[in-house]
């Protein structure tokens, strides 16, 4: 499922020596990952997406030939917003939670899909790696027959609440889901009695990785059970990073740790317009 246009990003003309060339079959099963997950895959410098680089060595004797490297790229609005701002002000401070959160959640499910995940010394990089033969693979005639799930207008939410998530997740550089069957951030009602307010009033925030991903898991298939696990991880670590990433981008956001759910209430106050 590898997009050509993905594949091998260039590497840097001259520069850092300690910078090398990536392995073109490692960057194919990161592209893949990411693209299970439902994540977009930047091209270069171009976001928004995972950008994938070669790593870099800290110094001499930081041995990262043959490690990949993962950054996020948000939007070219959100990017451009933050270069005009003091790093304080609000446009650069999501900037940076923006960034900070997808690396966190790229770290915290890539693993389900069989890549091997390590920090730098000073702990900033992610870099990643992994055997060639491992990793999910996706046959081609894998289609589970599901209903395409009803959109946001369908399923009577507020149209202003809907399009304050729409702009914060649009700001990040992530998917927005146009109904609850597609891969990106999802809006659901709010369950009734959750928060005393009788299920009005809010969306539930979720996340779908791709229906690739959902269709192997949900599958007869012997790697359906691969699937199910890094489905999951995908909609742990996407959950938790929505908490601040929204948030950080003008969605006023309510979480309920206990039942690990994540309600929007509406745009913030500042948001970011730009």
């Amino acid at each position: 499922m590898t997009l050509p246009s993905h594949r091998n990003p260039s590497s840097p003309a001259g520069g850092d020596p300690r910078r090398g060339v990536l392995d073109a079959a490692l960057v194919d099963r990161v592209t893949d990952a990411v693209l299970f997950a439902g994540l977009p895959v930047a091209f270069g410098d171009q976001g928004p997406g995972v950008r994938i680089r070669p790593a870099e060595g800290v110094d001499a004797a930081d041995r990262c030939e043959g490690l990949a490297a993962l950054d996020w790229l948000p939007s070219r609005r959100l990017a451009d917003a933050a270069a005009m701002e003091d790093p304080q002000h609000a446009a650069g401070s999501a900037r940076q939670v923006v960034g900070v959160s997808m690396v966190n959640a790229l770290a915290e499910f890539l693993p389900a899909f069989g890549l091997d995940v390590s920090r730098d010394r000073s702990g900033r990089e992610l870099r990643v790696g992994g055997a060639a033969d491992s990793g999910l693979r996706v046959p081609p005639d894998v289609l589970v027959r599901r209903p395409a799930g009803a959109t946001p207008a369908e399923l009577g939410l507020d149209a202003e609440l809907v399009d304050a998530v729409r702009r914060s997740a649009a700001l990040a550089g992530l998917p927005v889901a146009g109904h609850l069957g597609a891969a990106g951030v999802t809006l659901g009602p709010w369950p009734t009695g959750e928060d005393g307010t009788g299920g009005d009033g809010g969306a539930d925030i979720g996340w779908n990785p791709s229906r690739r991903l959902s269709d192997l898991a949900d599958s007869g298939s012997p790697a359906a059970g691969l699937a199910a696990v890094a489905r999951t991880s995908v909609h742990a670590a996407m959950l938790h990073a929505l908490g601040t990433i929204l948030g950080a981008c003008g969605t006023e956001l309510r979480w309920f740790h206990a039942r690990n759910r994540l309600r929007a209430l509406g745009e913030s106050t500042p948001a970011i317009r730009h």
